[in-house]
């Protein structure tokens, strides 16, 4: 059997098999193929348990190159969501948190035009966003507010 170089990376990193699959695109069956292939122990039933919030929120992102950190896990109605201890949670939320160490202020997303991204640097909330606006309003006019 040829052993895909990218599928041997992720294995050897510790990914599970479904995360594998959906990253790249490939049956979970080839997956568990390549780990049988290389001598690695089958993946356990179940979900990863994290120990923290932010460590869960941390294995469903991917850096980029030009500066964003992109959400890999379950979208849900248009929000990057994380499960932790049985609860749904915006990654938006963790990220805001992560970022500025309190709760947001109303609701949170991304400031740059990055779909998907949830770096903290990138997410603020509505006083934030409002703060963002008047001072884009006052450096280039009115027309920047809108």
């Amino acid at each position: 059997m040829k052993i895909r170089a990218d599928i041997a990376e992720l294995l050897r990193a510790g990914h599970r098999d479904n995360a594998i699959s959906k990253q790249l695109g490939v049956c979970p069956k080839t997956v568990a193929r390549h780990r049988a292939a290389l001598g690695l122990p089958k993946d356990p039933p179940g979900r990863t348990s994290h120990t923290s919030l932010e460590d869960a929120w941390r294995a469903h992102t991917e850096p980029t190159d030009d500066g964003h950190l992109l959400w890999t896990g379950t979208i849900n109605n248009g929000v990057p969501t994380v499960r932790h201890k049985g609860r749904r949670h915006s990654a938006y939320l963790i990220a805001y948190r992560i970022g500025r160490g309190r709760d947001p202020q109303g609701r949170c997303r991304p400031d740059c035009d990055r779909a998907g991204c949830v770096k903290p640097s990138h997410v603020d909330d509505g006083p934030g966003r409002a703060r963002t606006r008047n001072t884009l309003a006052a450096i280039f006019g009115q027309g920047a507010a809108e």
